[in-house]
Formats: C-alpha cells, structure tokens, sequence
C-alpha cells in the first residue's frame, strides 16, 4: 500500500492499532548508492563515521515498511499476516530552516528504473523532523517567528491544495493578511474570506481552528509521529543489511547521529530494545552449520520464544 501526505492523515488512526497487535516490524529504506566505500580494514567506529557523513548529507525520500501479525487457523497451524505500506517522505518545511535536498545520480537512474514516482515524492510526500528540529519549532511557535519555507505562488496552491499543503497554505495566508480567514471546504479547495480582527481573534481561538498550534506540530511532524509509535511498541525490528536503515532512522526522526559510534549503539537499542538483520542472521546460519555446532532448528526456536512468541 503506498502511503503519501494525502493519505496518511487518514491511515494514522488505524496504523496506531497495528503495532499492539503486530509480532514484528520490518523496515526498509531504498538508498542504491550510500556515498561512502568501506573498506575491510575499516573498525566497527571508522565506518560507523563513514556512513554518518553520508547519512547526514543525503535526504531519505522513501521507507517501506511492514507490520506481521500471527493466526491461528488451526491446531498448530499459526499463519502470518503481512501489511506493507511503502510511505512516500519530504521533510518538513515548517520551522525556521529550509531543509536541502540531496540526491545522488547514481539513486536517482536507479530509482527512475525500477518505477519511483517522482511527482508523489515531491508533491504528496509525508513530512517528518527529529526531536531538535522539532524543539526548534516549537520556541518559534512559542514566540510566533514561525515560517514557512515555500516558494511557490500562493495563487496557484489555491486551485488544488492536497494533504499537508492545505496546513502550509493557511499559515502563509493568516501571516501575510491580518484581515483573512481560511478555513478548508474538501475536494481540494481553501476558502479564504474577509474578516475584522476582532471577528479573526475569535476564530483564533475556537476549538474548530485548525492551525491551532498543537495541530501545526502534529502536521509538521508526519511521519515522526508512526515513528514513535513503533518505538513505543517495542516489538521486534528486522531488516536485511541494517546498518544504513538504522542510522536514517536515527538521524531524520530521533536526534542528529552523535559523533560517538557507543552512543548511537546505545541509542538505537534504547529505542529497539530487539533488532533482527537477517544478513548477520544468514551468516551465523552458514557459519555454524559448517562447524555443525548448531541447526536452523535450534535458531526456530529460539525465534518462538521470548520476545518473539
């Protein structure tokens, strides 16, 4: 299921319920080119600082992800369910900074080979910040130096104004003119009517507003808020290769990645108390199977038991 802002509002409710249920987490984040090349010779800190600068400088665009549920549907018999949703992101343009994009050639052939679609990265996709970011925008909205970064006409969002643009247009228009009110009507369309500041005073403060600032928040950070739901399910995370996963993670909607490769190990196992990568899963399998100290056997049931039963 593919999942931009337009969306997303309204699978949030229902994506909330899944991780209770949900036995495990799978996450992927399609990056063809990393930007950095590690070398054999390389420790575990050297190349923690090598994919860090790449992380740090490239924009996660795209993060498939999906929740495994277990039936049973007959004595014995346990069946696995799996939801995918493939959540298309931008980041977040409400705050004081505008974020720069960073895509590499070499990402970009790939993904335009196999079918990315551009127009749903660029104009449907779920924003999403870190905690530093999101700090910062909240003393702004605190303050009311809030901003937007947006360089489009504002004449043109009028005519059809989608997802987390309908948020981004009203706080451009109630900015710019004290003496308007915008309030959306659905189907795409804003209205925007002539109102006295008084009359605007009032609306401001109804409970029916919504650029309401905890609902600015809530829109600003997107894809942040799913993130920390998983956290907060504390199931099991498993992914192929993680490594890369884990530091987009990290960085794009928890807190910066530290300089300290300790401290981001401790971080992540804060937040994933239990993570799954089957490539060193797949390696332990070939390497003891070779030394016949143990069995793929051995590994199933360790698997069916604490915290994975």
């Amino acid at each position: 299921m593919e999942v931009g802002a337009e969306g997303f509002a309204r699978c949030l409710p229902r994506l909330r319920q899944q991780p209770v249920q949900s036995k495990l987490f799978c996450v992927h984040s399609p990056f063809p080119n990393s930007g950095f090349v590690p070398s054999l010779f390389d420790s575990p800190a050297e190349r923690y600082l090598k994919a860090r600068r790449s992380v740090q400088r490239f924009t996660l665009v795209q993060l498939v992800c999906s929740k495994h549920f277990c039936s049973v549907v007959g004595p014995q018999t346990h069946l696995y369910v799996v939801h995918p949703y493939n959540f298309f992101l931008f980041p977040s343009t409400l705050g004081v900074r505008d974020v720069e994009l960073t895509l590499s050639a070499s990402s970009i052939q790939f993904l335009s080979h196999y079918g990315f679609d551009y127009n749903k990265f660029l104009k449907d996709g779920i924003p999403y910040m870190n905690e530093v970011q999101e700090k910062n925008l909240r003393q702004h909205l605190l303050a009311g130096s809030w901003k937007v970064c947006l360089s489009a006409p504002l004449k043109l969002l009028l005519q059809s104004v989608i997802g987390y643009h309908v948020l981004e247009v009203q706080l451009v228009l109630r900015q710019a003119l004290q003496n308007v009110w915008t309030e959306p009507l659905g189907d795409k369309k804003l209205m925007v009517k002539k109102v006295s500041p008084e009359h605007r005073q009032l609306l401001e403060n109804s409970s029916y507003d919504r650029c309401q600032k905890k609902l600015i928040l809530l829109a600003a950070r997107g894809f942040t808020n799913l993130f920390q739901i998983l956290v907060n399910a504390k199931k099991p995370l498993v992914g192929h290769n993680m490594l890369m996963d884990l530091m987009h993670l990290h960085d794009k909607f928890y807190r910066p990645l530290p300089e300290s490769y300790e401290e981001f190990k401790r971080n992540i196992h804060n937040l994933f108390p239990v993570i799954i990568d089957t490539k060193t899963v797949t390696k332990s399998m070939q390497k003891v199977r070779c030394t016949g100290l143990f069995s793929f056997q051995g590994y199933l049931f360790i698997l069916q038991g604490s915290p994975f039963k």
